[in-house]
């Protein structure tokens, strides 16, 4: 078990978690995602979403980059799960704001 590079809590700033959110794409991903508690398998968030497979890819390192996801390794497959206390930490409320699902 790996967990893929990620930016430490004091390391997350806020225009990239924006920029990262402001795609539809990484949008519609991160509210599939806090919808559920814990890890998610990549794989079945994914499988939802009509891009190929190297696109929806670069879609998850954006996330993890930007400090929205963490990342660990099983083999194969990658479970990836939202950084809600390390974002509530940083940025009280902003997941709440702007995942808020109608």
């Amino acid at each position: 078990m790996d967990n893929l590079s990620q930016p430490s809590v004091q390391e997350i700033d806020l225009v990239s978690v924006l920029a990262a959110l402001a795609d539809p794409v990484r949008l519609a991903i991160m509210r599939a995602l806090y919808r559920d508690e814990g890890p998610i398998d990549c794989s079945i968030v994914a499988a939802d979403i009509k891009l190929t497979p190297a696109t929806v890819s670069h879609h998850w390192r954006v996330l993890r980059q930007a400090g929205l996801t963490a990342t660990t390794k099983h083999g194969r497959s990658r479970k990836v799960e939202v950084r809600r206390a390390d974002l509530a930490n940083r940025f009280p409320g902003l997941l709440e704001a702007t995942l808020a699902i109608d």
